[in-house]
């Protein structure tokens, strides 16, 4: 099913009156799907199948329950009646619920559910910080209180102020630690500094952020072949693995080869450094090669972006994921109001409209996670419709500023109608 984007022909970044409305009821229609139901009786957030009902066996986990609190600190500061409440649930369940490990620290991986975890994984204790930072932008009452508690943990346990990167997991108690080490979570990471640093004002977490661009994604600002084809996966002195899992291509977090998705991540990531003040040479470059390289290896001739390439770009799983062209919009958008090379327009408006074609399901609601090499939906790697965050965020990149987060944008929003 197709939809009208914007005014046909219209530049969409240039702040076309017919995309802008449609982003926002496309962004009621994604909260309306996710609210009813994700709240869990027990503190947290349900995993919602296809239709939006929980689905109890998947149990309560961490990335997604921070996501959603998150996206509904948002959607508070955006007006949306009900997100706040969902919000607060979210924090009393983080800071005084079951999912928090009370006595040895940090988060678990998943609660409750067919298979419940008390690994101690960075990506999750990475989106905590997320979380709580836009909830204290929110102006959320114990928002502040998450962020000074992810930051105690990260400090404590993961942050290698030697190297300037994150360790991967832990066991329970933190002291079996995982030699691997992964570009992943560190990205989460990234996004989650940058989120705190402009919640709280503190250098560091900038700096930090910085420190983790360099060293995974610097490498693509020199433009030679497979500059920008990311390294995902690291040894414990962080040499690469390129050859890391190459029996089990459709991992979730940790497949073999590149993935597309997160080098157009990674170029959103470093344009929101370039807004935040960062003037480092290398950030506009690197931002630049690796859009270009996702459009050129991962980009399909029938929409869609695959999930992973070999390292000479040959595609390894053909499989679209609903992840990626939001990533790609964010770093399109950022990418345009630099240069405004009409280019990256024309690119913002042919994944967008390739989503709605494709990805954005108008009957069961929500967006389907995973599509095949024909545009179909399939579930190879995903049960349900657990994830709001990444299409929710696509629906505001088009009004954001160069020098804000998603977050600090929100609360420009609040202030104004508030005044």
């Amino acid at each position: 099913m197709s939809t009208l984007i914007g005014t046909p022909g219209a530049n969409l970044l240039d702040g076309d009156a017919a995309h802008l409305e449609w982003l926002n009821n496309e962004r009621t229609r994604l909260l309306d799907f996710y609210q009813p139901h994700v709240c869990h009786p027990d503190g947290g957030y349900n995993y919602l199948d296809a239709t939006g009902n929980p689905l109890p066996h998947q149990g309560r986990q961490l990335w997604n329950n921070a996501r959603m609190l998150h996206c509904f600190s948002i959607a508070h500061m955006l007006g949306r009646p009900g997100a706040r409440e969902i919000a607060e649930h979210g924090l009393t369940y983080f800071l005084d619920g079951d999912g928090r490990d009370h006595e040895y620290g940090g988060w678990f991986a998943t609660v409750g559910g067919d298979s419940p975890s008390d690994l101690k994984e960075l990506y999750g204790q990475a989106h905590v910080l997320l979380a709580g930072s836009s909830a204290m932008l929110a102006g959320l009452q114990r928002g502040e209180e998450l962020v000074n508690a992810a930051l105690g943990v990260i400090d404590e346990h993961y942050w290698d102020e030697s190297v300037g990167r994150c360790v991967e997991a832990y066991d329970r108690t933190f002291t079996q630690l995982d030699t691997y080490r992964g570009q992943n979570a560190n990205m989460h990471l990234t996004e989650a500094f940058l989120a705190a640093y402009e919640a709280t004002g503190r250098n560091e977490l900038l700096e930090r952020a910085v420190r983790i661009g360099r060293f995974i994604a610097g490498r693509a600002a020199k433009d030679h072949v497979g500059a920008w084809r990311l390294c995902e996966h690291f040894a414990e002195d962080w040499s690469d693995l390129p050859e890391f899992n190459r029996d089990d291509p459709r991992h979730p977090f940790r497949p073999y080869g590149s993935q597309p998705g997160h080098w157009l991540e990674w170029a959103k990531l470093l344009m929101q450094m370039r807004g935040l003040g960062v003037d480092e040479d290398w950030v506009l470059p690197a931002a630049q090669h690796l859009f270009a390289g996702a459009m050129t290896d991962g980009w399909q001739p029938t929409g869609g972006f695959v999930y992973t390439t070999d390292w000479d770009g040959t595609p390894i799983v053909r499989e679209r994921f609903f992840w990626e062209p939001p990533e790609a919009l964010g770093a399109a958008h950022f990418l345009y109001q630099e240069t405004l090379d009409p280019a990256y327009a024309q690119a913002y408006r042919t994944i967008w409209q390739y989503t709605a074609d494709h990805i954005m399901d108008f009957n069961g609601g929500s967006w389907f996670p995973e599509l095949n090499e024909d545009n179909e939906p399939v579930s190879f790697t995903w049960e349900g419709k657990p994830d709001l965050y990444h299409a929710f965020q696509a629906t505001m990149y088009a009004f954001l500023p160069a020098h804000l987060g998603l977050a600090a944008w929100a609360r420009t929003v609040a202030h104004d109608t508030q005044a």
